[in-house]
């Protein structure tokens, strides 16, 4: 069975919505930020961060990478992605990996800037960067929902699995304006809705939040 390492609110959130979407049995190892730092975590991600995954002998980190050997070894049926060679092929690919590449940096950058925890103080020259670049990636994809349901039209994709995630965070920490970005709030609210997401955004009631900048990675152990 697929066991995922799974923190809340952590990109692991982005597999079990995929597991949910294509009925795919899996189990959760839940994980405190500071428990990511343990060395069968480790082993799979040094960076000590969820996800991580067991799939029989497979072993693997990296949300989207998880997500798209998920559909390549269980959705013969295309229920996550158009066929290769359609149309809709292209798009999808490209927000496939916009999530990652051009709009969680970013938000990411933001987060760790904004003095938004004890761990991580203000930087006012590093969020107003972040946040004007947010400004653009976030106005891309609302510019790009303009009369559409999802990222690449009418069809619920791996793509809008990864977007999501990183429009829930922008959202969480106030990073972005979504009054102004009508068609991405209207977006978030679709897909906040499918069942797959409530259920991978749930928060166990014990569950107790340890914040960014709380746990620290263990240096590499260099050779030699």
């Amino acid at each position: 069975m697929l066991k995922i390492v799974h923190m809340p609110n952590s990109r692991s959130t982005r597999v079990i919505v995929a597991a949910e979407e294509l009925g795919i049995p899996y189990q959760i190892d839940l994980r405190r930020r500071s428990e990511l730092k343990k060395p069968d975590v480790l082993a799979i991600n040094p960076f000590g961060a969820a996800p991580a995954i067991e799939d029989g002998d497979v072993r693997m980190m990296e949300s989207m990478a998880i997500v798209e050997y998920l559909l390549e070894k269980y959705d013969g049926q295309r229920r996550l992605s158009p066929a290769v060679g359609s149309p809709e092929r292209p798009k999808y690919l490209q927000w496939f990996h916009y999530a990652e590449a051009s709009l969680a940096p970013p938000m990411v950058a933001y987060l760790r800037s904004a003095g938004l925890f004890p761990a991580l103080p203000l930087d006012e020259k590093a969020r107003n960067a972040a946040r004007y670049m947010l400004d653009i990636a976030v106005g891309f994809v609302d510019d790009s929902l303009e009369g559409k349901s999802y990222m690449i039209g009418e069809q619920f994709t791996a793509a809008d699995i990864g977007i999501h995630w990183v429009l829930h965070i922008a959202r969480m920490i106030n990073s972005i304006d979504f009054a102004e970005m009508k068609n991405v709030a209207t977006y978030m609210a679709r897909v906040d809705q499918r069942p797959s997401v409530v259920k991978a955004m749930a928060i166990p009631p014990d569950y107790v939040r340890e914040p960014p900048g709380s746990a620290v990675t263990p240096a590499r152990v260099r050779r030699g």
